[in-house]
């Protein structure tokens, strides 16, 4: 017996929203000022310091007047990406807090983000931003385990010496 096609549609969607990815959603992009009465649609105030993260990022990239996809999509994801989950929960105002700093910063024309980055339906994929930032902190960690193994054989160089100098 065939199963109906909205079981397969219920199935899909369940499994989607078990589904954990890393991308920032296209909500991000959208106004975040609702119509109408506000007083029960507060929005959690962001508690991730954006007026001093590094935006160098993305005014170092993305300049205009003929703004380029790759070089500022490629910043806007290397600044936003770690913040995803932040990002993309719409019961905070983290979405609306770091444009607001971003074209602060890098006085940006409304909706230019909206309009160059696109990578799926879904979004954003900030896969690659978040790998290439686990090697960059696995070796800058094995650069400092290096460094502090240096350190101990100059130490114990050190004492030696000091040993045959009395």
């Amino acid at each position: 017996m065939a199963s109906p096609p909205f079981l397969h549609l219920l199935l899909i969607f369940l499994l989607s929203g078990f589904a954990s990815s890393t991308t920032l959603s296209n909500n991000i992009f959208e106004s975040q000022v609702l119509p109408g009465r506000s007083l029960l649609q507060q929005k959690a105030a962001c508690d991730i310091d954006f007026e001093n993260q590094n935006y160098t990022i993305i005014t170092s990239q993305c300049k205009g007047p003929n703004y380029q996809a790759k070089p500022c999509c490629g910043a806007f994801k290397e600044l936003a990406c770690p913040f995803s989950d932040k990002l993309n929960d719409m019961k905070n105002d983290c979405a609306t807090t770091l444009f607001s700093y971003i074209n602060l910063y890098g006085k940006y024309p409304p909706g230019l983000f909206a309009n160059l980055c696109h990578d799926d339906k879904e979004g954003l994929d900030c896969n690659e931003v978040m790998e290439a930032k686990q090697k960059q902190q696995k070796a800058s960690s094995a650069s400092a385990a290096e460094k502090s193994t240096v350190l101990m054989i100059s130490a114990a160089s050190f004492l030696v010496l000091l040993f045959n100098l009395f």
